[in-house]
């Protein structure tokens, strides 16, 4: 007996969804990984027939969870199909970190065959669990596809192939150093690619939705002037997938509406409605703009309980971004008031999966010593990883410069120091974003000159130097930098000045 034969002895239904994932498995192991999703929705109905079929699967897990029915043993892998399928499902929404499909359907398919064995372990009239083989994948299904597609002209067979080279061209452009601007492939990927979208573009003319998705998603972010026209022939082809109520095409288009696009004006309530169709498919994505739209009364009524259970949904899929807007509902008092740890908790998730704001808020608390078990070292781990985002980059380089001030005896931290800060205000300068931190920038940079001649004496006691330090700006009396112990931003100011500590020294 193989893997596939016991998984068909177990459950017809698991057994062809199992089935399918590995017969994917060789040439879109990405699109596999999202049967495998599937798989651990009818795993939960199976396990307990009298659920409700339209929970989402995050509530599934949890209504199992909840009620004590099973343990680690079956939630662990629920949560590796639910995580690796979502990732698979909404690879945009979980773009801060890289994903390897064919890794993360070598961790799925164990997990599914450990879920088959609970529930033939449940079923006494199986008996024992019998011995099985793992078979492994082979090539003939994509021989078959390409057959199929071509001389059945078969729609999904015509998507999957799409899927194929989809997902072969986004692992080639990962080793790729130069790469057009317009899409972001390069030269390697670029036949993929090319390749992939003639699929797609066959499946959605004969009406496959994932297709029409696929296939407008693509020109509708092609990047430059001259691609105007595109990109709006390709928002509608997603809008004619959302119309279709497909998930991802009803999230991209709430995305057109929230920011405006080549085709659509800005409209919040609309965007709004949009995403709340995506989000009763659990769409992390569009889970996680609501919290943030609820919380802020964009596009309808302020609902600080609609903004927990939406982040919460989001962020029990995996999604980082609903993730930290837990912890910020936290750290306001909306929600979790009672339960810092587990905000802690949150914020740390969506830190580990590269999600800059996360990075820089979990950075911050560890320079404050609020976070045990954790050192500076840390702290500026964090904030060199935020200087790859444009959105927290300015405050990373604040950050780490604020932080490396701090081994005063040290020359090559205080140099590095200064370059971050002298960037800092570069950019501030040029961008003219986060203009408020330009004075502490300066008084940070004055801070530094002033203790890089005693480290240059302690690092060459035997040479002498004269360094020609940056006269103070004119307009701004000089400040001392505190850089000693945590202060609250409302307490006074340590350096003297009598004003609050976020007005001064911050």
């Amino acid at each position: 007996m193989n893997d596939i034969e016991f998984a068909h002895s177990v459950s017809p239904q698991l057994g062809n969804l199992y089935e399918q994932a590995k017969n994917l498995g060789a040439s879109t192991p990405g699109y596999a990984v999202t049967f495998l999703r599937s798989f651990a929705e009818a795993f939960c109905e199976t396990l307990v027939p009298t659920m409700d079929r339209d929970l989402n699967l995050d509530r599934k897990i949890a209504y199992l969870r909840d009620r004590r029915l099973v343990d680690h043993r079956v939630l662990n892998p629920l949560r590796v199909l639910q995580k690796n399928g979502n990732v698979a499902a909404h690879p945009k929404a979980f773009s801060y970190t890289s994903h390897d499909s064919t890794e993360m359907l070598s961790q799925a398919l164990p997990a599914a065959l450990g879920l088959l064995e609970y529930l033939h372990s449940l079923n006494p009239v199986l008996g024992e669990c019998p011995e099985y083989t793992v078979t492994p994948f082979t090539q003939h299904n994509l021989r078959e596809l390409s057959y199929i597609a071509i001389f059945e002209e078969d729609a999904e067979a015509r998507y999957t192939l799409g899927v194929h080279f989809k997902e072969k061209a986004n692992v080639l452009k990962t080793s790729e150093v130069m790469f057009r601007s317009d899409d972001g492939y390069g030269l390697e990927s670029r036949k993929s690619i090319d390749q992939a979208n003639i699929w797609f573009k066959l499946a959605a003319e004969s009406s496959h939705v994932e297709a029409m998705y696929e296939y407008g998603v693509y020109h509708a972010r092609l990047q430059g002037d001259e691609f105007q026209e595109q990109r709006q022939k390709g928002e509608h082809w997603v809008w004619r997938a959302s119309d279709k109520g497909y998930a991802n095409a009803l999230a991209f288009i709430g995305d057109c509406h929230f920011w405006g696009s080549a085709r659509y004006a800005q409209d919040f309530e609309y965007a709004r409605e949009l995403y709340q169709q995506a989000a009763v498919q659990s769409h992390p994505g569009a889970l996680a703009q609501l919290g943030e739209m609820h919380e802020r009364g964009i596009g309808g009524p302020r609902d600080l309980n609609a903004s927990f259970e939406c982040s919460l949904q989001s962020a029990e899929a995996g999604f980082p971004q609903a993730q930290f807007h837990l912890y910020t509902l936290h750290h306001q008092g909306h929600a979790f008031a009672d339960d810092r740890l587990k905000a802690i908790a949150w914020l740390i998730e969506a830190a580990e999966q590269k999600y800059p704001e996360a990075m820089l808020e979990l950075g911050r608390l560890i320079s404050q010593k609020l976070i045990p078990g954790r050192s500076e070292i840390d702290a500026q781990a964090l904030y060199e990883q935020c200087l790859n985002s444009e959105k927290t980059r300015i405050k990373a380089r604040y950050a780490l410069a604020h932080s490396l001030v701090k081994q005063l005896n040290s020359l090559d931290a205080l140099q590095s120091a200064l370059a971050h800060i002298t960037n800092c205000q570069d950019e501030i300068s040029a961008t003219s974003q986060h203009k408020d931190l330009l004075p502490a920038c300066r008084r940070l940079a004055a801070y530094i000159w002033e203790k890089i001649p005693k480290a240059m004496a302690s690092a060459h006691p035997h040479l002498t130097f004269q360094i020609s330090v940056p006269p103070p700006i004119a307009d701004e009396p000089p400040q001392r930098v505190y850089v000693g112990s945590p202060v609250g931003r409302n307490e006074h100011c340590p350096c003297g000045s009598e004003k609050k500590y976020k007005h001064c020294c911050r």
